[in-house]
């Protein structure tokens, strides 16, 4: 939170940006795990390497969206692409590690 109200993307320069949303995205993988670790509960399994694997990639379409944010270009049409990258991404841990 600091470093939004303080700084400037111009003024921290292009290594304070690679911090932030490395920072964001560890945040946001943490919450996604606790999140596939819910659902998992909920069905009665247990947490293996294909859980994680769902909370990696459900940490990085806030990062996608921060990033379209970013750049202005943010409508209905960004996040329906992302709704679908994630799903895409979670199809495909599900069909690779079966």
């Amino acid at each position: 939170m600091v470093m939004l109200n303080f700084t400037t993307p111009t003024g921290i320069g292009p290594l304070g940006v690679l911090v932030f949303f490395t920072t964001f995205y560890v945040l946001m993988f943490g919450l996604s795990v606790g999140i596939v670790r819910i659902f998992t509960r909920l069905l009665g399994k247990q947490m293996g390497r294909k859980s994680y694997l769902y909370g990696v990639v459900l940490a990085f379409g806030p990062i996608m969206l921060m990033l379209a944010q970013s750049l202005g270009s943010i409508s209905l049409l960004t996040i329906a692409l992302t709704v679908l990258f994630v799903l895409l991404g979670c199809f495909l841990v599900s069909k690779r590690l079966a």
